[in-house]
């Protein structure tokens, strides 16, 4: 399984209620197809740097999880249908970026000795 962080944007006026759906749909497709979300953050409402749909800001949200590498697809193409969201970016982590998170963020899951150690010996 493979790291990966996602950031995604949801429309500024969508209500509380439709904020948390919106993040317990993603968090479900996520674990329901063979992924395990590590964080969850709410960066709250942020101006935009440029102009999308006529909104001038959106509602930020971050997804650290890992998952196999199937599921990014269908947490796009997830993305591109869901009105909710008005853009949004999944990017895999490098060996270097695993080693940056902290150790308290894996709880009881198994991690891959491979993916942390070899990043400290190289």
């Amino acid at each position: 399984m493979n790291f990966y962080e996602t950031a995604v944007i949801l429309n500024p006026n969508s209500s509380e209620n439709e904020m948390k759906s919106a993040i317990d749909k993603i968090s479900s497709l996520i674990t329901s197809n063979g992924g395990e979300i590590l964080k969850i953050d709410n960066w709250g409402k942020r101006k935009l740097s440029y102009e999308l749909n006529k909104q001038k800001y959106g509602l930020y949200i971050f997804f650290l999880f890992r998952s196999p590498a199937g599921t990014i697809r269908k947490i796009e193409d997830y993305f591109k249908v869901y009105d909710i969201v008005v853009k949004f970016l999944v990017i895999r982590l490098s060996k270097p970026q695993i080693a940056t998170i902290p150790k308290n963020l894996f709880g009881d899951a198994p991690v891959n000795p491979d993916d942390i150690n070899k990043v400290k010996e190289g």
